[in-house]
Parts: structure tokens; C-alpha cells; sequence
């Protein structure tokens, strides 16, 4: 049963978390998607986004590096969008894309921690695909709001605008498609300086009715329609004189013309912009952008175009692109301006951010860690070798620890959505080879490499899916691999991988097969769980026997989701289970329950006894749930564990994970959806004792301590000690064997002791109080 460890002083609590714990985003800058890219207004080089998925971030070394400012806690699967700078620059507000739920709403919050100032919750939860697809709050008093949603309704696609002016608490529908003959809503605007002025930016609509944008001077109470036969999105007031009013138009058809619409009135008046445009596909304007320190500049984002003005429109500068490539400019969503260097520009696309230092003229794409990592993410690791495999567009990049280099395989530009997946499951015995199954045409296949990912070789075909669900191979005979497809399951010898030798196996029952455990001394002693149960053969797969004992709590829709053997004890396995961790100690014959509650993966130090690194991805196992990804640890073979809840994880989005195992340390990878490879450090540090762990082993004691410590082994012989700050500066050196060694001229906190003996050399951890 679970037992949560306790410690016992502040002090520990303190230096065993933080020592090492910590979050990092690894993934390749080159492939960082963020969006919405904003300049702090007051402090220069400060910068806020949004990512793909629910985090807002933050750079404060102008783009070098980012973290997180506020992540969604997802209580419904969600996606943010629509990120503003709000109340003088001072709060961040953005939409919580929840659809179909009361989860939807939108969000303020401040830009100094991203604390929640407010939110507004979805006005009508009780539709059943609701979502909100747009928003204005009033700067002067946010109790005043508007929100545009979207659903379905009598078989049709409904718009409907609500108003608030009690900051959410009380709504009143004040646009409702079908009372205007289905005409859909693209965006929503409050007029800056009357909370009762409102501007609606009209779409199409099932009928011959188009566009249009609709004013209100009584708070939408009755409706003028202004500029009609064009469709409306992006509308863009001048921070120094809201009467001076720029609208583009959207997608249409028909009459429909490309224009940008100028008022000087409030909106009253309209004249049409001498712009020239490049036809495209849909010709568009998708976003327009005073330059608040000179608003005679302004930026047009157009379907491919960057159009500019320094003389208020005067004059207008075209900057074409003529493809849909992802590593230049297409579809632009936002534009900020740097208050604080003159034409330097950050422009937000349906790809990537780019940064411009001449206006838009040029552009150089913003790198960033915050990678949508498909597929799914692996390693290999060992004394001598470290390879680590993480999914990036549709491939994989092999990140190799040794040479501390990168190579991405069979990655696919954004705008290539055909192919298969890549789905990398690295060879635990075998350093480079890696396994994928792919779907080419009507038929699947799984394919070898043995070069990490550089070539590969089909050593299995099928016009069944061969999605891989569990592979192990034979420590003693690394040619031979087990694979499950989740029902059905092969084994194949690789020796000749042109000449694959394949044998389906005949599985015990049609359950889903996620565990496989070959003997390390024997290959024909196999262990697979199937749906709830263990089973054993120990004729290589020809029969089997059901060795569930212990287990009889996993019933109906429970699940075995992993299983592992102890690498430095081959009698003990562990299973990972919705309902938990469970360990044999007899090779699967019996089991316990070491924790109770849902567990995805479960891994064994493959370097220090008792250590066990167990992680949920998903914490209610089924499609799109909360975004709960935590980590779960013991330290001594499961008497007692300890929780990285989803907060100090930031709510990442994973579904896919893998442990690097080091003496007194684990890094947990994981692979996410929107902030890309991210990587946890635990600490494993054990305090010593008096006990001796093994033979040779060197105890290290009292720990903590504040005057002295004492060294002891049983057979091994002391040659001298070395202790080093965390930062590895050598503060003491001896070769004293025996008697106490004075610690009271060092600092305070974490120390390292190395230990050189005629056994070999120990390396501990030590609390200098």
C-alpha cells in the first residue's frame, strides 16, 4: 500500500527538494512553436507568449531563454488563445478553449507572476459544443466584458454575444445568430472610451447574406450595420485617438472584395484604404497594429503579405511572400511593437514567431524551446553510452549525451501534414537500435535500425495495425526480440535483419498485452500481462500459466499499463496498474501492492538498490483527460514514496515518458505537447547510516552533521577523502582513514565526498549543517 514519506525538519525538506529537483525545457530551438508574442511595455526585454497548448511564458533576456508564467491546470482538456495586454499593460488576459464545457472562459492575470486577477466563465456552458471564439473586456472597468461563443444548434452553427457589467457574475445575450438571419460573428470590440459602445465584425452566413459590421451606442441593445457586403475580422483602434478606427476584411466569396476600412468618427464613416494586394488562396486580413510610440506606422498582416505604413497611411510598403513555407512568413496572427528600439518588430504566424529589426521588411524566425513533441520519447542509457529519442514533427531527433549532438530523422515541415508518424522504442540491451511501426499505404510496418534512426530495414509486414504496444529482448540473446501490437504479439530473431525469422505467439487471452519480461538467464522464461492478469511460459511462448496471485483487486476496466524487471535484482518485478504499483519478489509468482493509486510507467534504478521512479501521464487513463502528469518515487523499494504533483510539473500535457537513472539522481524526460522536451531532476540521495549496504561499501556517518564525520567500510581500505562544493570546488582533502574529520570551517548545505579506496571509489552526498 502506499505510504507517503514524511521528512522530519524543515531543513531536509529543504536541501534533499531542492538540491536537485528541478524543470528544464531541452527540445531544439529550431522547432519552438509560440504565438501571440508581446512586448512588456515598461520593462525592456521582456517578452510574453502564449504556447500551442496551456502555458503562458515569459523571457526576460529578450527571447534568449523563456519560462513559464502561468500554466492552465486543465481541469477540462483546453487550449489558450487570443493572449492581450490588458489594464495599462499591467495583466495579460487570454481564452481558455474548453469546448463543449464550463471549463470555457476567459482568464486575466498579472504579468509580474501570473497570479488569476479574474475570470469570465463561459456564459452558456449548456450547449453542448460552446466555445468561446472571441472576447473584448473594457480597460477602465473590467466588470464590463464581452464574449463571443459558438455552438451548435438545430443541426447548424450558431453565433451568440453576451455582455457583462458585473465582471461576469450576471450575463445578457445581446447578438443571436438566427434573429439576424444566421450571420456568424468573427470578432467582438468594445470601443475604448464608452463601455456602451460596441462593434461587431460580421462573417458569413448559411442564407445570401454577408458581412458587415455592427455598431451599438446603447450597449447592444439595437444595432447599426456599417460597411456591409464584405466580411469583417480584425479591427485595430489608435491608442492616441480611438475615433480613428481601422477594419480588415475576412474570408468571402461572391462580391466580396480585400479591403482595410478607415473611420475617423467612431466608426460612423468608413473609407476604404488605397492598398494593393496579392491574390492568394483566400485573401485576407488577419490582423492590423498601431505602433503605440508612433502611430503613423502601422503593420497589415494579409493571407501572405506584411503591409506598412510610416506616414499614416500615406504611403504603403507590400512585403510579398509567395509560397507556404513555414520558415518564412504566412498567415500572420499578431504584431508588437519594441517600445524601446525603433522598427523592431515581432510578428506571430500560423508557424512560427519572427522577428524583424527593419519594420517587417525582413524577418528571422524566433527560436524557442516550446516544441509541440509528437510520437512519443525513449533512451537508451548506460555507464558508456546515453542516447535519448524524443518525437518532433511527425520524426524523432536523436539527442546523443555523449557527443552532445542532435540529429533529427524523418521530421516534416508544418505545413506536411501526409505521412506516418515515427514512433521511436529504443533497444534496452542494444545501443542504436531502435524499432518503429508505420503505416505505408494499406499495410504496416515494422521497421529496425540499427544506426538510431539513420536507416531502417522492414522485418515485419501486415495489413493489420502493428502498433507497438511492449518490446523486450533477450538480455542473453540480444538477436531475439518480443513484440506486442496490443491483441497479438511476434517474436523475431534480428540476426539477419534481411532475413527476419518471425513467430506469432498464441496468447493466453484476446486482453491488451503492455508488459513483457524475458529472464535474463533464460529466454524461453517470459512474463506478459494481459488486460489485468500475469501470466508466465517458460517454454518460450508455447504455453503459459496464469500468475496473478496478489493482483485480484484489478477487475473490470483496470488495466496493467507496464512492467519491469530490477536490473540489479532479477527475482523482482514491478507492475504499473490503474490501480497502482505492484512488486513480486519470487519472478512474478505472487504480488503486493506497493502504492495504490493509478500509475502509467514504473522503472527500477539500474545503479542503486531500492530506487523506483513511477509516472503518470495521463491520471484517469482515458481520452483527453486533466492534464495531472506527476512522478512518483521511493527510495527504498517502495516502503515509502514521495509525489511530484502536476503543479510543480505545470500541468505539461505528456503522454509519453523515460528515466535516466544516475547514483543518487533520476532525469524523468518527458515529451509534451507545447512546451516540448521537458526534463525533471529528482533527488535520490539516500542519508547514510551505520548500516553497510554491501561488503566493500563505505558508510559515511552522522549525516547531517555540523562538527564531524566518520568514515567506516568492512573489507574495503580508505585512501583518501575529498569533499567538494555542489559547484565542484575542492574545500577539503585528506587521506585520513580513521577518527573523526572536522567539517566546522565549511559552509552550510550540500556537499560532495568522494571516497577513494582500495575497492574502488565511493561518492557520497553530505548535509554540512
Amino acid at each position: 500500500m502506499k505510504r507517503i514519506f514524511i521528512f522530519l525538519t524543515f531543513l531536509l525538506i529543504v536541501t534533499t527538494q531542492d538540491t536537485y529537483s528541478q524543470l528544464t525545457f531541452s527540445a531544439n530551438p529550431e522547432y519552438g512553436q509560440i504565438y501571440d508574442v508581446i512586448f512588456d511595455t515598461s520593462t525592456e526585454g521582456t517578452l510574453y507568449a502564449r504556447t500551442v497548448g496551456n502555458h503562458i511564458v515569459k523571457s526576460e533576456d529578450d527571447g534568449a531563454n523563456w519560462g513559464i508564467l502561468y500554466s492552465d491546470p486543465m481541469v477540462q482538456y483546453s487550449t489558450l488563445s487570443s493572449l492581450k495586454l490588458l489594464n495599462n499593460d499591467q495583466n495579460l488576459s487570454f481564452i481558455v478553449k474548453a469546448e463543449g464545457t464550463d471549463y470555457s472562459k476567459v482568464v486575466i492575470i498579472t504579468i509580474a507572476d501570473g497570479a488569476v486577477v479574474k475570470e469570465y466563465n463561459v456564459p452558456n456552458p449548456q450547449q453542448e459544443d460552446v466555445l468561446i471564439a472571441s472576447y473584448s473586456i473594457y480597460e477602465a472597468d473590467n466588470d464590463t466584458a464581452l464574449l463571443h461563443t459558438t455552438y451548435t444548434e438545430n443541426f447548424g452553427f450558431t453565433n451568440e454575444v453576451f455582455k457583462t457589467t458585473d465582471g461576469g457574475t450576471s450575463w445578457r445575450s445581446i447578438y443571436y445568430g438566427p434573429d439576424y438571419r444566421g450571420v456568424a460573428i468573427n470578432n467582438v470590440a468594445i470601443f475604448p472610451d464608452d463601455p456602451n459602445t460596441f462593434f461587431l465584425m460580421r462573417g458569413v452566413s448559411p442564407g445570401s447574406d454577408m458581412g458587415g459590421v455592427f455598431l451599438s451606442h446603447d450597449g447592444g441593445s439595437t444595432w447599426e450595420e456599417k460597411i456591409p457586403g464584405n466580411t469583417y475580422s480584425a479591427i485595430e483602434f489608435n491608442p492616441r485617438n480611438s475615433n480613428d478606427i481601422l477594419v480588415g476584411t475576412f474570408y468571402g466569396f461572391g462580391s466580396h472584395r480585400e479591403n482595410v476600412y478607415r473611420s475617423l468618427d467612431g466608426g460612423d464613416t468608413w473609407n476604404m484604404l488605397p492598398i494593393t494586394y496579392t491574390t492568394m488562396a483566400n485573401d485576407n486580413i488577419n490582423h492590423i497594429k498601431f505602433n503605440p510610440q508612433n502611430t503613423d506606422n502601422i503593420i497589415i498582416l494579409e493571407e501572405n503579405e506584411i503591409i506598412s505604413t510610416t506616414d499614416n497611411g500615406a504611403t504603403w510598403n507590400n512585403h510579398v511572400y509567395t509560397e507556404i513555407n513555414p520558415d518564412e512568413y504566412y498567415f500572420g496572427l499578431t504584431t508588437s511593437f519594441n517600445p524601446f528600439v525603433a522598427d523592431d518588430v515581432i510578428i506571430s504566424s500560423n508557424f512560427y514567431p519572427f522577428r524583424s529589426p527593419d519594420g517587417g521588411r525582413t524577418l528571422e524566425k524566433v527560436p524557442n524551446r516550446f516544441v509541440n513533441s509528437t510520437g512519443r520519447i525513449d533512451g537508451f542509457f548506460s555507464e558508456t553510452e546515453n542516447h535519448l529519442y524524443y518525437g518532433v514533427r511527425n520524426g524523432f531527433i536523436h539527442n546523443d549525451f555523449n557527443n552532445n549532438t542532435e540529429t533529427p530523422y524523418r521530421t516534416r515541415p508544418l505545413n506536411n501534414t501526409f505521412g506516418a508518424t515515427t514512433f521511436p522504442y529504443a533497444d534496452k540491451e542494444v545501443v542504436g537500435r531502435i524499432f518503429n511501426s508505420a503505416r505505408f499505404g494499406i499495410n504496416s510496418v515494422l521497421e529496425m535500425s540499427t544506426d538510431h534512426g539513420a536507416t531502417y530495414n522492414s522485418i515485419l509486414s501486415s495489413m493489420m495495425f502493428l502498433n507497438i504496444y511492449a518490446m523486450a529482448t533477450a538480455p542473453s540473446n540480444t538477436d531475439l526480440v518480443w513484440f506486442s501490437f496490443g491483441e497479438g504479439a511476434y517474436k523475431i530473431n534480428v540476426a539477419d535483419p534481411l532475413m527476419p525469422i518471425v513467430e506469432q505467439i498464441t496468447l493466453p487471452t484476446t486482453d491488451l498485452m503492455y508488459g513483457i519480461i524475458i529472464d535474463p538467464a533464460d529466454p524461453l522464461r517470459v512474463t506478459i500481462t494481459q488486460g489485468t492478469k500475469v501470466y508466465i511460459s517458460t517454454d518460450g511462448g508455447l504455453s503459459w500459466e496464469d500468475s496473478s496471485t496478489g493482483l485480484e483487486i484489478l477487475s473490470g476496466r483496470d488495466m496493467i499499463l507496464d512492467a519491469k524487471i530490477n536490473p540489479l535484482n532479477a527475482n523482482e518485478y514491478i507492475l504499473a496498474s490503474t490501480q497502482g504499483v505492484f512488486l513480486s519478489e519470487d519472478k512474478g509468482e505472487t504480488w503486493s501492492q506497493i502504492f495504490d493509486e493509478h500509475i502509467d510507467s514504473v522503472n527500477f534504478s539500474d545503479l542503486k538498490p531500492g530506487q523506483i521512479v513511477a509516472i503518470n501521464h495521463f491520471s484517469d487513463g482515458f481520452l483527453y483527460p486533466a492534464a495531472d502528469a506527476r512522478i512518483v518515487y521511493s527510495k527504498d523499494n517502495g516502503a515509502n514514496w514521495e509525489i511530484i504533483d502536476g503543479a510543480t510539473l505545470e500541468y505539461i500535457n505528456t503522454g509519453s515518458s523515460t528515466v535516466h537513472f544516475f547514483e543518487d539522481k533520476a532525469d524523468v524526460y518527458f515529451g509534451t505537447f507545447d512546451v516540448g522536451l521537458v526534463k525533471y531532476t529528482l533527488d535520490l540521495f539516500t542519508l547514510g547510516t551505520s548500516n553497510f549496504e554491501s561488503e566493500n561499501e563505505v558508510v559515511l556517518f552522522p549525516n547531517p552533521s555540523s562538527t564531524y564525520i566518520s568514515l567506516e567500510s568492512k573489507n574495503a581500505t580508505i585512501q583518501s577523502v575529498a569533499i567538494y562544493t555542489l559547484t565542484g570546488q575542492l574545500v577539503l582533502e585528506t587521506t585520513k582513514s580513521v577518527g573523526p574529520i572536522a567539517l566546522s570551517h565549511l559552509n552550510s548545505g550540500v556537499h560532495l565526498v568522494k571516497i577513494v579506496t582500495d575497492n574502488g571509489t565511493y561518492n557520497k552526498r553530505l548535509l554540512k549543517l
